[in-house]
């Protein structure tokens, strides 16, 4: 079974431990986290991304607690400027990117291998020119995503189901700061 992102949907129980689903409608419930499900699935581990690096004034991060509650901070960098913060709990599956979705991609054999291998970069490291790395860290493991490897020497390229999952998240990011609470804090 595929689901939006064409991503291979496992079932049979976890793999590697990262992370649980209930699929909408299936009656599931997740061991993996505390809270209320809206049926939409669960991460068993807080997650966090975002980019790395670069010739920044600000670094954003965003995190995914088990069970739907999404945060995100904006810090400066090098000034006393307060943090901009905000998070709230995921709004319905049905349109938006899901608890569940995450933890399906978390449970792509690609993304288990590199949590299981971490800390690891895939793709092209290119801060030390201005350039970032998208990052994904899963309790103390961290994955790193560079830019396509175009031939460099000694360059692991980004398996697909690592480069799905940091696009999952990257549009849980922007969904989520598009609805009204974090839209209304970010927007300050």
């Amino acid at each position: 079974m595929r689901n939006r992102w064409g991503l291979l949907l496992l079932t049979g129980g976890l793999l590697g431990g990262w992370a649980t689903a209930c699929l909408p409608g299936d009656g599931g419930s997740s061991s993996g986290g505390s809270g209320g499900s809206d049926g939409c699935g669960c991460v068993a581990d807080a997650i966090q991304w975002g980019e790395n690096g670069g010739f920044r004034h600000t670094e954003e991060t965003s995190t995914l607690s088990p069970c739907g509650a999404f945060s995100f901070e904006r810090r400066s960098i090098g000034s006393d400027v307060p943090a901009l913060t905000c998070s709230q709990e995921l709004g319905g599956c049905e349109e938006a990117v899901s608890a569940g979705d995450v933890a399906d991609a978390l449970d792509h054999p690609d993304v288990v291998a590199a949590l299981a291998a971490a800390p690891v970069l895939y793709g092209r490291d290119a801060r030390p020119v201005d350039g970032s790395l998208f990052r994904i860290r899963v309790g103390d493991a961290v994955v790193d995503v560079g830019y396509p490897c175009a031939g460099a020497t000694g360059c692991v390229p980004v398996p697909d189901g690592v480069a799905a999952l940091a696009d999952v998240l990257r549009t849980l990011t922007r969904e989520q700061l598009a609805r009204d609470r974090c839209g209304a804090v970010m927007t300050r």
